[in-house]
């Protein structure tokens, strides 16, 4: 047979660029398939470090490592978001009920006080370097009263930055000479 021109060199040579192709195909695939797999070692470990980067068969930060970290990023950030909401609801919750407690209980003197009040107003003074915990009965809440009652309900502002609002400031707590005034 003549393999050199002719029907027969077309044929033959088709034959060898499609069993090349499939070769480059499969080729193709199997580094996919790798591919497909490095990124799911990187998504699925805890923390990168060059040991998971080289054991997903990179020696290099490319694409992959950097959308693993973005997506860890933002699931953090989202994390720390959450708990920042909950925080803020709960303190504002806290300066809710120390405002609604103060309100009630300024023109009273302090043994006409309920211990929900006593509690509200204590539980808004706590700080958390306090290590002492929230006191139960009437007596323990007027002790604990009169010994946190001249914090600082809201932190000051900072003059350099113009942030003294004191639109945005709670009550002062009375003074011992007010609460004096108010026994008699």
């Amino acid at each position: 047979m003549n393999y050199s021109n002719g029907l027969a060199n077309t044929v033959i040579a088709d034959i060898l660029q499609n069993v090349d192709c499939e070769a480059v195909r499969e080729q193709i695939r199997a580094n996919q398939q790798e591919g497909q797999q490095a990124a799911n070692t990187l998504a699925e470990a805890k923390k990168l470090s060059a040991g998971v980067v080289f054991k997903s068969g990179r020696a290099y930060l490319g694409p992959e490592v950097l959308q693993a970290a973005i997506e860890r990023k933002n699931k953090r950030d989202e994390k720390e978001k959450e708990i920042s909401e909950r925080l803020k609801a709960e303190q504002t919750k806290r300066k809710q009920a120390y405002e609604k407690a103060w309100g009630e209980v300024c023109n009273l003197t302090p043994s006409r006080w309920s211990v929900a009040q006593l509690k509200a107003l204590v539980n808004y003074k706590k700080r958390k370097t306090d290590k002492w915990a929230q006191p139960k009965t009437r007596a323990q809440l007027l002790e604990k009263w009169e010994e946190i009652k001249h914090r600082r309900t809201s932190p000051p502002g900072s003059p350099a930055r113009g942030n003294m609002n004191n639109s945005e400031e709670l009550p002062i707590s009375p003074t011992r000479d007010e609460v004096d005034e108010n026994e008699e």
